[in-house]
C-alpha cells in the first residue's frame, strides 16, 4: 500500500520540503488513490510491473492541485490520461 512515509518523491516532485503539509497531502494522496480506483486502477491491482506508473500518476494528479499555470495543467492532464490508460491495459480481471 502506497503511503506518503514510503513515497518520498511525491514531496520530492511537488517541491514540498518538510511536514508542515503532510495531513492535507496525505488527504490529496488519498483522494487520488480513490479517483485511479474510480477510473478502473484499484490499487490492489497494481504489480510491481505498474507501480512506477501508478506512482507517476498520483503526481500529477496531486500536481493539479499545486501547478497554477493553465498551460502546465493541460500538459498535467494529457500526461495523466496517457498514464492512465497505460495502467488500465496492464490491470488484467482475475
Amino acid at each position: 500500500m502506497i503511503t506518503l512515509e514510503n513515497f518520498p518523491e511525491l514531496k520530492t516532485a511537488l517541491r514540498i520540503d518538510g511536514s508542515e503539509d503532510d495531513k492535507v497531502l496525505a488527504l490529496l494522496l488519498k483522494a487520488a488513490k480513490t479517483s485511479l480506483k474510480g477510473a478502473g486502477v484499484p490499487e490492489e491491482k497494481i504489480t510491481d510491473e505498474t507501480r512506477d506508473l501508478y506512482k507517476q500518476a498520483i503526481i500529477l494528479y496531486l500536481g493539479f492541485d499545486y501547478e497554477y499555470e493553465e498551460r502546465k495543467i493541460t500538459k498535467l492532464e494529457r500526461a495523466y490520461q496517457r498514464i492512465l490508460l497505460q495502467l488500465r491495459a496492464g490491470i488484467t480481471d482475475e
